[in-house]
């Protein structure tokens, strides 16, 4: 960071007395700030480009940056290439520790590349994968991002519709898929679930098991060890596609630009993280969220990224510590939940060898308690907590190393994020809560919603509506007087499962199935210590009640079609839904309620369809 701040402080004659001056200097310079990072980190070009940023009269959500640019990613990941460490360490609960050399890495690549030629996967082209949190998985990706084409990837503990839901969005040719995963010492067998993904995804023309003999057959084809081909992409082009979701239809196919991802991460790892060459770079995640995108960026800093695959609980609660120390991570990341649990726990984890220059948090708030936790555990790490989003793929507030850290609070709002908290008149506040509003365009912001394309509406609905022009992205956040910053959590119905994003559609979708159930409504609540709840809130037809098989049948629904994390924590018998005039469920205004609003601040009664049911949601507060 102080690297970069005095190439800047040279380049544009530049004098900063703090970092605040430095971010000020970044929102008002944005083009000169990111020409500076794409300079510094010595961006391979194979194109000049004639604009850095080029902004449209429709206003910034049209945004194109480093116009005429074009670029690979995965070139970037190999210029670290290096025969004194590795490119990847591995662990997952039934497999010994395993180093990946970078030569390994290498000829693996080329082989899934070459293979994909042969299978006419050209650029613009869409693979994904079912997969598991392998280094397999960072070669399938790495090959496939190397002639240009679009990734797209979800974990084995989503079901079938899930998946479906997401991947047939953007008619996919090949899929790469783990038909067994085993997770807190259990095993699981997705073949069926192959099956049935690709029966439902009419544009896939081949499906490729890894571990299956085909899979050793082709990285078993003789190589030359012949250099790996890079295509580069134009710097707007798509690199791959994640998935999040709102409160009605199919989860929104989230789809970010290459240079976008490339100069983030640059900025967010190198700078705000101090991850150095050399390093190990350690987050705990699945395929299905962000953070595994984000974590392999480490290799862009020349960092050895190290995975774990499987439950942070087994073989016992110290399993992703001890994993950490046997391979000596320098930067450990989790969920906030996990260091609550681990804190929770009672862990005493000071006598282990772990030497950690960060530990990262993301996910949801971390509380107070956990931040003097950590800190007495690892007195000489730098507690990084971080918020942004699927929708960047990055952190819009996150660590600077040479701040003071606060507990409770996050440091600092990252170099150019022109981050602001509004108030419900749409005006600037500091030190008092409002929504986290963004003025200004970031190169990771999506380039488009896959088939959203032509209109950009969804786009433009999910993050433009709430302030004109302005990036909502429905949080709560209080930036304070030192320029510290406070995440209340989410300020829409949009449900938070330790960093996962989930539509409350996907809940419905399985509870409209169970003929017993009426209608339903679900709710995440942010807790004081950190933590968050999810109650299921079930109108059962008449002749039925909550029963504890009913518990148990719902509960089981839910994990067999989405995922562990659609399950709720509670589900609650109610007599009646409420409903707007409009027939909208009230999920909003029921959050709201349940979180201590009055009762006018909550609800508009004249706007309800029956507004004589929200006497019971009152009493059920009170008890």
């Amino acid at each position: 960071m102080k690297r970069f701040e005095n190439f800047v402080s040279e380049k544009y004659a530049q004098s900063f007395n703090s970092y605040h001056d430095f971010w000020l200097w970044s929102i008002d310079n944005l083009s000169d700030f990111w020409e500076a990072i794409f300079q510094f980190f010595q961006v391979i070009n194979h194109s000049s480009y004639s604009q850095v940023l080029a902004l449209p009269q429709e206003g910034f959500f049209k945004a194109k940056w480093f116009v005429g640019a074009e670029i690979s990613y995965t070139e970037h990941i190999f210029r670290n290439e290096n025969a004194d460490r590795p490119a990847i360490v591995f662990q997952a609960e039934s497999q010994l520790l395993r180093e990946v050399s970078w030569l390994e890495l290498k000829i693996q690549v080329l082989a899934i590349q070459k293979f994909l030629i042969e299978n006419g996967i050209t650029k613009g082209d869409r693979v994904v994968g079912y997969l598991t949190n392998s280094p397999e998985t960072i070669a399938i990706f790495l090959a496939v991002n190397s002639l240009g084409a679009i990734w797209s990837c979800c974990s084995p503990d989503f079901g079938t519709e899930s998946i479906i839901d997401r991947f047939s969005q953007v008619s996919p040719k090949v899929l790469f898929a783990n038909d067994v995963y085993q997770y807190n010492g259990k095993t699981f067998d997705k073949s069926k679930a192959i099956d049935e993904i690709s029966a439902g995804i009419n544009s896939l023309e081949d499906v490729v098991i890894v571990d299956s003999l085909r899979w050793k057959s082709l990285l078993a084809i003789p190589l030359d060890i012949e250099e790996l081909q890079f295509i580069s992409v134009a710097f707007n082009d798509p690199i791959w596609v994640l998935y999040s979701s709102g409160t009605t239809g199919k989860p929104k196919a989230i789809t970010h630009s290459t240079g976008g991802i490339l100069l983030e991460h640059f900025k967010a790892l190198a700078l705000h993280q101090n991850v150095i060459v050399g390093d190990r770079f350690f987050w705990y995640s699945t395929t299905g969220w962000m953070m595994w995108n984000y974590a392999i960026s480490s290799l862009l800093c020349g960092a050895t990224l190290c995975l774990y695959e499987g439950s942070p609980a087994f073989p016992n609660e110290t399993a992703l510590w001890d994993f950490s120390e046997k391979v000596g991570v320098d930067h450990f990341g989790g969920g906030a939940a996990y260091y609550i649990h681990s804190m929770k726990s009672g862990l005493n984890l000071r006598a282990k060898s772990l030497n950690f220059k960060t530990i990262g948090s993301t996910g949801s708030p971390l509380p107070i308690e956990a931040f003097y936790w950590l800190n007495g555990q690892f007195p000489n790490a730098q507690i990084v907590s971080l918020s942004g989003g699927t929708d960047v793929c990055s952190a819009f507030v996150a660590g600077c190393p040479y701040l003071p850290v606060n507990a409770g609070e996050i440091q600092c709002r990252t170099l150019g994020s022109a981050v602001f908290a509004y108030n419900d008149l749409g005006e600037v506040v500091t030190d008092e809560v409002g929504e986290l509003v963004i003025k200004k365009p970031m190169p990771s912001m999506p380039v488009f919603f896959w088939n959203d394309n032509q209109t950009d509406q969804k786009y433009f609905e999910s993050y433009f509506n709430n302030f004109k022009n302005l990036w909502s992205h429905g949080d709560w956040i209080k930036i304070g007087k030192n320029d510290g910053v406070t995440i209340f959590g989410r300020s829409d119905a949009t449900l938070n499962r330790g960093g996962v994003r989930i539509g409350t559609a996907e809940i419905y979708q399985v509870l409209d199935g169970i003929e017993e159930i009426k209608d339903s409504l679900v709710i995440c609540l942010d807790k004081e210590d950190g933590t968050a709840e999810m109650p299921l809130f079930v109108q059962f037809t008449e002749g039925f009640s909550l029963t504890e098989e009913f518990v148990k049948k719902i509960k089981t629904e839910l994990r067999t079609q989405f995922s562990p994390r659609h399950v709720p924590d509670r589900i609650y018998a109610v007599p009646e839904i409420p409903y707007t005039l409009s027939g909208k469920k009230m999920e909003i205004p029921v959050k709201r309620l349940m979180m201590g609003y009055e009762l006018e601040k909550a609800v508009t009664l004249d706007a309800m369809r029956n507004p004589e049911s929200i006497k019971w949601w009152l009493e059920f507060r009170e008890k």
